[in-house]
């Protein structure tokens, strides 16, 4: 069966999931962002706060009812996606040729399978390459789209950015009241996971419409660490932990294990805090250049028009000295008959 025969099923098809695989994606990405928070960032901001000796001190939201409740919503939000994305890998690998030019949109659906908030700007092979956006529709990966996403991301990007400064300005300097009120802890938590998704959704949405991917990564490598480094402090505490259950007997060997584990989730996001001023001084620098870029090009569009003008005058004063020069023979040939 050929891909021209179901072209229109699958566009049918597309058009119709596009806006809800995109959801999805979103959901999956935000149930990752809260689960960062919950399990790194929590513990991490319980065991500074226990370390500040205060007498009034409550018992952490990871603790509580509301945090349990979002870490079980993420979770379930989770089971939730995950197999939906599986499936629609699954329909697209059946339907889609196995043939070489086919070859990247095969790794792009492995790689929606491992994590499937990558699948929120996914391009379509039975859009012709097209992807979707909310308020866009169906988009072509063009620089015309990367400079219109780019222009519309610098300044929200850096304005979510410096939400990093009153988050340290909190966490170091007013500790005794981060230990003793709830809801400043929430806040720190929650600015964290809004920093984390932010950067997390911009990068994605960036590497899918980019034209040369590894190229942008390297150019954008604050970004990544920005979203990896937490992850990956996640996983090795995850690794502690499971191993102190496992391994019950060796209790002396697993507890200095996870101890290291806390020290390395401790420092990430100490790395994590400082890669995001880092990414701060980055867009600022980027977005100088990007407004020295946008006067040039305005300037060389009044120039063009200057130009253009200069030029239909040009034009007519040597039409009106051709009509001179016309008239003068005229008038010769007539004194001469």
């Amino acid at each position: 069966m050929t891909a021209h025969k179901l072209a229109p099923i699958h566009l049918q098809i597309a058009r119709l999931t596009a806006p809800w695989m995109f959801a999805m994606s979103v959901m999956f990405l935000v149930a990752q962002a809260i689960l960062i928070v919950m399990w790194v960032d929590v513990p991490n901001l319980r065991e500074t706060t226990t370390q500040a000796h205060v007498d009034e001190y409550v018992i952490p939201v990871d603790s509580t009812y509301l945090g349990m409740w979002f870490e079980q919503a993420a979770i379930v939000t989770m089971l939730v996606v995950w197999p939906i994305v599986l499936l629609e890998s699954i329909y697209h690998w059946i339907i889609r040729p196995k043939t070489k030019s086919m070859r990247w949109f095969h790794f792009y659906t492995l790689m929606f399978c491992i994590c499937p908030s990558l699948r929120m700007c996914a391009r379509s092979y039975e859009m012709h390459g097209q992807l979707w956006l909310p308020g866009m529709s169906w988009q072509r990966t063009n620089k015309r789209l990367r400079r219109r996403l780019a222009q519309h991301f610098s300044v929200p990007m850096i304005g979510i950015a410096l939400l990093i400064l009153p988050v340290l300005v909190t966490e170091f300097f007013l500790r005794d009241q981060v230990a003793r009120y709830q809801w400043l802890r929430i806040a720190l938590h929650v600015g964290t996971g809004v920093i984390w998704f932010a950067f997390a959704a911009e990068f994605i949405l960036m590497v899918s419409i980019a034209e040369k991917k590894l190229q942008y990564i390297r150019h954008n490598w604050v970004d990544l660490a920005i979203i990896l480094l937490p992850f990956f402090s996640f996983l090795r505490s995850l690794q502690a932990v499971r191993g102190t259950r496992l391994a019950k007997l060796a209790k002396i060997p697993q507890l200095a294990k996870l101890a290291r584990a806390y020290r390395l989730r401790g420092t990430a996001l100490k790395g994590f805090r400082a890669l995001v001023i880092l990414g701060v001084a980055t867009r600022l620098f980027k977005t100088d250049k990007n407004r020295q870029l946008e006067r040039l090009q305005a300037e060389l569009t009044v120039a063009r028009r200057e130009t253009r003008l200069i030029r239909l005058a040009i034009a007519r004063l040597e039409r009106e000295i051709q009509e001179e020069c016309e008239d003068s023979e005229d008038e010769e040939t007539g004194e001469t008959d």
